[in-house]
């Protein structure tokens, strides 16, 4: 990786290298901004360019000296991962048979108990160590208060990368100790162009970006899974009672999951609107089902219906239950439309 590969993120970029390049590096950032915007991605090339076995600092990192890519591995001794369980399953870092227990969707004392332990150690390759906690806002307060004793007397050589879509979740505390670096939506172009350097056609790339808010992990999700998700919202706001809704609740009561319906269901919203105006929507791919849901729905209605979606994404992203929060959107949303 290249600085130049963290696009549309110019100011947080040059804030991090210009620290680099001047040798004026903070103990810890946060890295604070929506989900899918390259917090992570600026995280790790950071992690190259301190790093980068190239001598003109002006010039790191490379991407293709050993320790660059050791770090994009992730297997260089001098960077580590802080991140929950569920999180590592994921990535495939570990397996199902390595954990004892029902993984853990929080980071917790013992995980950063032993970050500090590996960071008490000199660096074995690199020229810092770096920690990176990913997300940092799923550490629980006891593993923050931890967390917090090791940014109060950082080893020498380390900087924390917090990496955080919530910071709001975090400790007072630990943010005053943290120089915190925030990331914007993406502009539509640059997730545009990203897209089709990933093979998607101009046309689908174009849609896509028109209604990933900012998020390129948005924008790579797949069209199939937008159209499935608002027809079963749409069905279960049609149905005779609330058990669809209740159910699609509970399919999707983990936080992010609830994120993503609420935020679907409110570029839904506006599609409604647009279609209602006579305009064309941008989930295109649903364009019939607009016409026939907004020509049925009075406008306000979806009026109501997009103020109760804003709520619920802003509960949300204040740590708000995922089930409970949809079920708020779901059973308010069928409250308005049959009244």
């Amino acid at each position: 990786m290249r600085w130049e590969d963290v696009s549309g993120q110019e100011r947080p970029v040059r804030l991090l290298r210009g620290a680099l390049e001047r040798g004026r590096v903070h103990h810890a950032y946060l890295l604070a901004g929506p989900e899918g915007v390259g917090k992570e991605l600026l995280a790790r090339t950071f992690a190259q360019a301190a790093n980068c076995e190239v001598d003109d600092v002006c010039a790191r990192p490379c991407g293709s000296c050993q320790s660059c890519r050791g770090i994009e591995r992730g297997n260089f001794p001098d960077v580590s991962f802080l991140m929950p369980q569920t999180e590592l399953l994921a990535r495939g870092l570990v397996s199902r048979a390595d954990l004892e227990g029902i993984p853990s969707k929080e980071i917790r004392v013992d995980d950063v108990r032993a970050l500090a332990r590996r960071l008490s150690f000199a660096a074995l390759r690199g020229r810092r160590k770096i920690a990176i906690v990913t997300p940092a806002d799923a550490m629980n307060e006891r593993a923050q208060n931890t967390l917090l004793k090791t940014l109060e007397e950082p080893p020498a050589g380390t900087t924390f990368l917090l990496v955080s879509t919530n910071p709001d979740a975090l400790l007072p505390t630990i943010r005053s100790r943290c120089a915190r670096v925030q990331l914007g939506p993406l502009p539509e172009e640059t997730l545009a162009a990203r897209l089709r350097r990933e093979g998607v056609a101009e046309g689908e790339a174009r849609e896509r970006a028109a209604r990933a808010q900012g998020s390129f992990s948005r924008a790579l999700a797949a069209q199939g899974e937008w159209r499935e998700v608002l027809e079963q919202v749409e069905d279960a706001l049609a149905a005779a009672d609330e058990r669809e809704a209740l159910d699609l609740a509970e399919a999707y009561g983990d936080r992010d999951a609830a994120l993503e319906v609420a935020e679907a269901v409110h570029a839904w919203t506006r599609d409604l609107l647009v279609s209602r105006s006579g305009g064309s929507p941008q989930l295109r791919e649903l364009a019939g089902r607009a016409r026939e849901v907004s020509e049925r729905v009075p406008p306000h209605c979806l009026l109501g219906q997009a103020a109760l979606c804003a709520e619920v994404i802003e509960a949300l992203h204040q740590n708000g239950n995922g089930r409970l929060q949809l079920e708020r959107l779901l059973l308010g949303t069928r409250e308005l439309r049959h009244v």
